[in-house]
């Protein structure tokens, strides 16, 4: 796809239609708040409580804020790929974060809540016991948030739009052994 462009001119614009759901949401207000809600509470809080918290949540909150760097690798360095390779990044990250760190992350953060209070930690002059509520909040707001993204936005929103036969070119395939692109033949008249 990005051979075409530079054949035929066409410049790349990543914040624009060529951006998720091509351009359809980097417009809209809602979608900005959306994106920004989305920093704030996957990356920026995460950030803070790995290196402000307790070591017990710092562990805890890693293997996600993780994944979510890595998708945003993952999602910047597939700007030139095929449409459908693009949006397949970000439903994949979502998909094993939502069912792999954030699940472990939020009924971790339930039984050390538990283990905290049993232990008798939430004394009043014990303010340790506010990280470990405020991380307790924090897992479950971010699987439900999560889960959101996958199965309501990325999904139900943004899927449909790369099922548009006009929008998303054609592969022709030649199926031999394997689905392989086919060649243009070269010795065409």
């Amino acid at each position: 796809q990005l051979s075409q462009r530079e054949k035929n001119n066409i410049p790349l614009e990543p914040m624009g239609k060529d951006s998720l759901g091509r351009g359809q949401f980097i417009t809209k207000s809602s979608f900005k708040i959306y994106f920004g809600i989305s920093k704030i509470i996957s990356f920026l809080i995460p950030l803070v409580l790995i290196f402000a918290g307790p070591s017990d949540v710092a562990v805890m909150v890693t293997p996600s804020l993780i994944i979510v760097l890595a998708q945003f690798v993952g999602e910047q360095s597939t700007g030139s790929f095929h449409d459908v390779l693009r949006v397949l990044v970000p439903i994949g990250y979502v998909s094993y974060n939502l069912f792999g760190p954030v699940t472990s992350w939020a009924r971790d953060s339930w039984s050390l809540w538990l283990q905290e209070q049993q232990a008798g930690e939430f004394s009043s002059s014990n303010y340790g016991h506010y990280w470990y509520t405020f991380n307790l909040i924090l897992a479950w707001v971010i699987l439900a948030f999560v889960a959101w993204n996958l199965f309501g936005f990325l999904l139900l929103r943004v899927l449909p739009v790369y099922f548009d036969k006009e929008e998303t070119p054609r592969v022709e395939m030649a199926y031999t052994l394997l689905p392989l692109p086919k060649k243009e033949d070269k010795k065409k008249n």
